[in-house]
């Protein structure tokens, strides 16, 4: 299982290895935001054998992470069209879908841009071949867009497990009051998406 790595704010930053986890434990780079999850580690340590289950740990001081594109690979544009026909709305699996340049590459389209290419099931593709949308009455759900590197969003739906392990996270940080009035963490993965 993997280990989730937060910055010295709590955002998460990357989801490492268990190998890499203990040489940040060797540089006393990070610690535990949990003292039994320490104790369950440094014993598993000891055993030189980790258990399952995702382990959340915190550098101890804040690093500053620019802000970058990502590529327009078919996974990350999956993910950032919830693995949703763009034309029809169909979800499906990602071998049930392709990916659709909108402006057709011999029309002069770009091959790999954010803002050309969408998911799409293979009927519609098929149907709109190498024509434009408007030429086969089809319409973008939502224009395409390009996903710069959050600290959470693409991260978090890459690895669900990760995910509800950070929403415990959050969700154990409020307050008693808080918690019986019903508040929730202002967290959604599909609102920084989009």
């Amino acid at each position: 299982m993997p280990v989730l790595l937060l910055n010295a704010s709590l955002q998460p930053l990357n989801v490492i290895s268990r190998r890499r986890l203990v040489v940040l434990l060797t540089k006393e780079r990070v610690a535990f935001l949990d003292e039994g999850v320490r104790r369950q580690v440094e014993a598993e340590l000891a055993q030189r054998r980790l258990g399952d289950g995702v382990i959340v740990v915190r550098l101890l001081r804040n690093i500053t992470i620019p802000r970058r594109m990502l590529r327009p690979s078919r996974r990350n544009l999956l993910l950032r069209d919830d693995h949703t026909c763009q034309y029809c709305g169909v979800r499906g699996q990602g071998p049930e879908l392709t990916i659709d340049h909108v402006i057709p590459v011999s029309r002069g389209g770009a091959s790999s841009s954010w803002e050309n290419q969408v998911v799409a099931c293979r009927r519609c593709n098929g149907r709109k071949a190498d024509r434009l949308p408007a030429e086969v009455n089809l319409r973008l759900a939502r224009a395409p867009y390009p996903v710069a590197h959050e600290y959470a969003h693409l991260l978090l739906l890459r690895h669900p497990e990760v995910r509800t392990a950070y929403e415990d996270l959050l969700r154990s940080a409020l307050t008693p009051a808080a918690r019986a009035r019903g508040v929730s963490i202002p967290f959604q993965i599909s609102a920084a998406l989009g």
